[in-house]
């Protein structure tokens, strides 16, 4: 019996502690993107949440890749990359910024047009970012027998004045 009740005092322990550690991760992701961006910690979390697809945050492993204030300001959009899981996949959010703590999410994406999620594998990592007013989405590609090289596939993002849509698809090789 004593043994039982160590083990459960052991076990909620542990998840309290690892609770705490996901909690303190956060924190330091808000802290750096409020700095790089300019927006309050408080308002990157807000995004964070409004990005997830977990209703509750305790059961939500998605980190921050980026955010993006300026590349995509013409039409007052902020990009916002999450990425999650064992291969690290990638998630896109775009919100219309109101003010600078009212946003409304107004798009998202996590796979490609063929359903394939945006991950990292052992060629590489994936990666997004704004171009020309576009967003570009680099996910590695597996190397064929016929090259040792890392391969790429880019996806383009536009705005259509409505959503943002696949405007291009591309090979990118890289060394």
């Amino acid at each position: 019996m004593r043994i039982r009740a160590t083990f459960v005092v052991c076990i909620a322990l542990c998840t309290i502690a690892f609770a705490q550690d996901w909690k303190q991760v956060r924190k330091a992701d808000e802290t750096k993107w409020a700095k790089a961006t300019g927006l309050d910690p408080s308002t990157i979390h807000k995004l964070w949440r409004q990005a997830s697809h977990f209703p509750n945050e305790k059961d939500d492993d998605s980190r921050i890749a980026d955010v993006d204030t300026e590349g995509l300001a013409d039409h007052h959009h902020v990009l916002f990359v999450t990425y999650a899981g064992e291969r690290n996949c990638l998630t896109l959010t775009v919100f219309v910024q109101y003010s600078e703590t009212a946003f409304s999410k107004l798009w998202s994406v996590d796979k490609d047009p063929a359903g394939q999620g945006f991950c990292d594998n052992d060629s590489g990592s994936a990666g997004a970012d704004v171009v020309n007013h576009a967003i570009r989405i680099r996910v590695p590609q597996l190397p064929s027998a016929a090259n040792d090289y890392a391969n790429y596939k880019i996806y383009d993002y536009e705005w259509n004045g409505i959503t943002y849509r696949v405007t291009g698809q591309r090979d990118e090789h890289g060394q």
